[in-house]
């Protein structure tokens, strides 16, 4: 049987005019009843990466938070909201992007993030045993609310990897430098998920995020809801509709790798408008080494060595910087590989640092810029790997 994902049209924000929407939304998955009883416990995760305004497209509009809480509660549901924000406290970024007024203004519950408790799956690839936000465990239904936006170091971040956010905070940045490769990063979003266990996602792509995301990038009219029940699904088919190439996103790989989900667009049924409708013209992905690198005839290591020295530097816009210390903070590396206090020329140290770029996601001010190596700008490596990606099928 095909999965399905439905598709709605939603010009705006606007709060009557968006739960409407999002009800049409989940009319052909069975609408909200279908995933919520009355009396059940149901954490909503949206995505809340930081404390970025709404407008910035970073996080999930509080609109879409207050239509699900609507959805939920007019099914009997009690509704906590839940994130483990890459900086901040869950408390801080909540104010900051609108998403504690709509909880309050619902009668709703914001989460502890500090409370934690340790799960074990014993189908799992990279843990057997994860910790994450103790909320997973006191719910009856975790539904995601995820933001559509490109990811440099994921290619995409939409519903499987929102998920991520159930790890607490400093943990987040142990998994970037203990695993230090995208398919193992996206390996442990597909334990996390097995874990979690979300029931639904409902993904915000009103305004999406174009360029170098998820918070380094600009905001995208999109003009759409997209929900499914299945999460891989809900991906590829937002993948489609801004014209992202899924076969290069990691948890797809993933995916398709271990068997998650539904990683075909001809396996999936699409629900309520057509993604021609919808789809958009344009958008600008972001630029990184496709994995062309995988036809080279070397042994792996030599295909590492070869990622880490021509992949893009972080480097600090001393005209953008706000010395606020995010970057420094959220560095997974210890001690951290940046630091803007320090001199321009030992602001970042690249022997140390090992690309996972959560300094660029982590920046409020955008005032982290992702540099070509030099051996990248004199050898045009990752030019040279682009030209054989639009010349060799398969790749």
């Amino acid at each position: 049987m095909k999965a399905t994902v439905s598709l709605a049209r939603a010009g705006s924000y606007d709060g009557h005019e968006l739960l409407e929407r999002m009800r049409a939304c989940l009319a052909p998955l069975g609408g909200m009843a279908a995933f919520v009883r009355p009396g059940q416990r149901v954490l909503l995760k949206p995505n809340l990466l930081g404390a970025f305004h709404p407008d910035r497209a970073v996080t999930t509009h509080p609109s879409v938070l207050a239509a699900a809480i609507t959805l939920a509660q007019e099914c009997g549901g009690v509704v906590t909201v839940i994130d483990s924000p890459g900086t901040g406290s869950l408390a801080s970024v909540a104010r900051a992007t609108g998403i504690d007024a709509v909880v309050r203004a619902a009668g709703a519950t914001l989460g502890d993030e500090t409370a934690v408790e340790t799960f074990e799956t014993p189908g799992n690839i990279i843990g057997r045993k994860l910790t994450l936000l103790k909320a997973v465990a006191d719910a009856d239904v975790l539904i995601t609310l995820p933001k559509l936006k490109t990811h440099v170091q994921m290619t995409f971040t939409g519903a499987v990897k929102n998920q991520l956010g159930l790890v607490p905070g400093v943990q987040k940045g142990q998994y970037h430098f203990r695993l230090q490769n995208r398919l193992r990063l996206a390996e442990l979003l597909l334990d996390i998920n097995r874990t979690a266990k979300p029931a639904l996602a409902i993904m915000d792509a009103v305004y999406g995020m174009e360029g170098n995301g998820p918070s380094g990038g600009e905001p995208r009219f999109i003009g759409a809801l997209i929900a499914s029940a299945d999460l891989m699904a809900l991906d590829v088919a937002a993948c489609d509709l801004v014209g992202i190439d899924s076969s290069v996103v990691p948890t797809v790989q993933a995916g398709i790798q271990h068997r998650f989900g539904t990683t075909a667009l001809d396996h999936i049924s699409i629900a309520g408008e057509p993604l021609d409708a919808l789809r958009v013209q344009g958008f600008r992905t972001v630029a990184h080494l496709k994995h062309v690198m995988r036809i080279l005839p070397f042994p792996q290591f030599m295909l590492d060595w070869f990622g880490r020295h021509w992949a893009p530097r972080p480097r600090i816009d001393a005209a953008c910087c706000v010395h606020c210390g995010a970057c420094h903070r959220g560095c997974p590396v210890d001690p951290p590989a940046i630091d803007p206090e320090m001199p321009p020329a030992r602001q970042v140290n690249d022997h140390t640092c090992i690309r996972c770029y959560c300094c660029h996601e982590f920046c409020p001010a955008k005032a982290i810029l992702l540099r070509r190596s030099l051996a990248d700008r004199i050898g045009r490596f990752t030019a040279s790997l682009d030209w054989l990606t639009t010349r060799i099928p398969g790749i």
